[in-house]
C-alpha cells in the first residue's frame, strides 16, 4: 500500500474510533442520569420515611390525631410541633413533584399521586385550619403554595 492509502486507512480508523467513543460516552450518561434519578427517588423516599417514622411516637401520633380534629384547640406547644410535621410532610410531598418534572415517568400520575397525598394530610378540619393559619404567615414559595391548594380545593 501507499502511503497515501496507509493515511486514508488512517483517517477511516480515526473515524470509526470517534463514533465509538461517542456511544461510549452517550451511553455513560444515560446510565449516570439513570442513577441520578434513582438516587432522587430514593431521597424522596427517605424524606417520607423520616416524617412518618416520626409518627412511631405515640404522643406524637396522638398529637397529630388530636390537631387533624382541631387545631385552634391545641396549646401552643401542640401547634408548634403539629405544624412542624405538616409542613414537613407538604416539604416530604414537594419530592414528587420535582420528581414528576425530571424523570421520565407519567407525569400526570405523579401529580394525581401528589394531590392525593396532599387531600389525605391537609383534608382534616384542624390540617387544613392549620394551612390556611400557615399560609397567612409563612406559607410556601408560590409555584408550591398553588399546587397545594389545587390539590385541596
Amino acid at each position: 500500500m501507499s502511503l497515501e492509502q496507509y493515511s486514508y486507512l488512517a483517517e477511516i480508523i480515526a473515524s470509526i474510533a470517534v463514533v465509538a467513543s461517542l456511544l461510549f460516552v452517550a451511553l455513560e450518561i444515560r446510565k449516570n442520569t439513570r442513577e441520578s434519578e434513582l438516587a432522587n427517588y430514593g431521597s424522596v423516599v427517605d424524606r417520607y420515611m423520616a416524617v412518618y417514622g416520626r409518627t412511631d411516637n405515640i404522643e406524637l401520633a396522638n398529637l397529630v390525631a388530636k390537631g387533624r380534629e382541631s387545631y385552634s384547640d391545641l396549646s401552643e406547644g401542640e401547634k408548634i410541633s403539629f405544624g412542624h410535621y405538616l409542613e414537613q410532610m407538604c416539604i416530604a410531598n414537594e419530592g414528587i413533584l420535582v420528581l414528576s418534572e425530571e424523570l421520565n415517568t407519567d407525569r400526570d400520575a405523579n401529580l394525581a399521586l401528589f394531590r392525593k397525598h396532599i387531600r389525605y394530610h391537609l383534608g382534616f378540619v384542624g390540617s387544613r385550619e392549620w394551612y390556611d393559619e400557615f399560609e397567612k404567615v409563612r406559607g410556601f414559595p408560590p409555584q408550591f403554595a398553588a399546587a397545594i391548594r389545587d390539590a385541596i380545593e
